[in-house]
């Protein structure tokens, strides 16, 4: 309530104890759209010399707009530090080839066909550690089946993984994302390609 939504941003970047939560923490204000990336992105680029400072414009370039939740932020981060996984699509809506939607994959790896979704709650809708509504949970098991049959390799992850059992998650993303890589393409029923008339789904 007593600083501007640039100078919390920045103060967060800069401040957080790692980069993975330096990311966390901007990714969460652009979800709340009290800033614009591009203000960020500029307000970055002219930080001057300080502590953290390295730290902020690392997790600048690194935040999203469209994520959904802290953990698929750290999910993100996971990929990118652990398993080398680079500029992955942020919940990009996955079409078949008659152009109706399979589904949003949290991430996408577009060239190894590689779906990652995180098992938890959204920003909106924050649920006690490791418990999913049973609908929820349906819905989210139907989806992901669509995706597979589609053709997409799909990594599915709690935060146990990201806390406990990180060597084995990392092992898991490695192997799925060379399993994506060497797949027949000309089996993939899949595209990020919108179809006409496509105007996405209610913010």
């Amino acid at each position: 309530p007593v600083t501007l939504a640039l100078r919390t941003a920045l103060d967060l970047a800069l401040l957080a104890p790692d980069l993975t939560e330096a990311v966390v923490a901007l990714d969460a204000i652009l979800a709340a759209r009290i800033l614009t990336d591009d203000r960020l992105r500029h307000a970055g680029a002219n930080l001057p010399p300080r502590r953290g400072v390295r730290q902020a414009r690392a997790a600048i370039r690194l935040t999203r707009i469209g994520v959904r939740s802290p953990w698929e932020s750290r999910l993100r981060m996971f990929a990118d530090q652990q398993a080398g996984l680079v500029d992955l699509e942020v919940n990009t809506p996955v079409f078949d080839r008659d152009g109706r939607l399979l589904g949003i994959p949290d991430l996408l790896d577009v060239g190894a066909g590689l779906a990652m979704e995180y098992d938890g709650a959204t920003w909106r809708s924050e649920r006690a550690a490791g418990h999913r509504d049973r609908a929820q949970h349906r819905e989210d098991n139907e989806r992901e089946e669509r995706l597979e049959r589609a053709g997409l390799v799909v990594v599915r992850v709690e935060k146990d993984d990201l806390t406990r059992y990180r060597r084995q998650l990392a092992e898991r993303i490695r192997a799925a994302r060379q399993d994506g890589l060497s797949r027949n393409r000309a089996r993939d029923r899949w595209t990020i390609e919108q179809p006409e008339g496509w105007f996405g789904l209610p913010a």
